[in-house]
């Protein structure tokens, strides 16, 4: 999923702008969440940069979801180039209509892809079916710290003068209370993480 479809391309965008963010938070969500092993999914993933962090950090197996094909091919290009193609694999699908069972994830993470997603209601349905009991999802698009937000702001703002007004649209009160109310809807524990560059939007499913 793209950051802004007037940005340069999003692998560009994503391998040497976005790439502070993404260790900083995968450690978060792990020491938050507790969930340090088994099944992760990182939905809309585009080249798979959360989901390699999670698997750098931890033995989870990664299942890196993209409805973008040559997302996919990027993810596994990215996963050989950081020592990961055991444990991330490329999955060609979308946030709507997951291929996994049900209860099969322990943890789910996706930033950044929720904004465009076309019905969040079906989409969240979907990751509370495919989580198993104990895990949690964490849905946002969060920045990691303040600091990074700001840098990665001005580097966009030069290559796109609309990414600033852009950003803050995505991260607007409004837009959170959607994807509050759909995270409710799943009937599961919700609650919302903020962390002064952004939000999640965290779903638990108690075991």
């Amino acid at each position: 999923m793209k950051e802004n479809g007037n940005s340069p391309g999003f692998p560009y965008i994503a391998e040497h702008i976005f790439a502070p963010i993404y260790p900083i938070i995968a450690a978060r969500i792990i020491k938050e969440s507790g969930i340090k092993e088994g099944i992760c999914l990182d939905l809309g993933c585009g080249i798979a940069s959360l989901g390699i962090a999670v698997a750098e950090l931890s033995p989870m197996q990664i299942y890196a979801v993209d409805m973008s094909q040559e997302m996919c091919e990027l993810s596994k290009d990215k996963a050989y180039r950081h020592g990961v193609t055991d444990r991330v694999t490329p999955v060609h699908a979308d946030v709507h209509d997951l291929p996994f069972p049900d209860g099969y994830a322990d943890l789910v993470v996706s930033r950044g892809s929720v904004f465009f997603w076309k019905d969040l209601p079906i989409a969240f349905v979907e990751i509370a079916r495919v989580l198993a009991l104990g895990g949690q999802a964490w849905i946002g698009g969060g920045f990691g710290t303040t600091e990074l937000k700001e840098q990665i702001a001005e580097k966009m703002t030069a290559l796109d003068p609309n990414w600033s007004n852009d950003s803050k649209k995505r991260l607007s009160p409004e837009n959170l209370r959607t994807i509050q109310e759909a995270g409710r809807q799943t009937g599961l524990a919700c609650h919302t993480v903020h962390d002064g560059s952004g939000f999640w939007v965290v779903i638990s499913k108690g075991g």
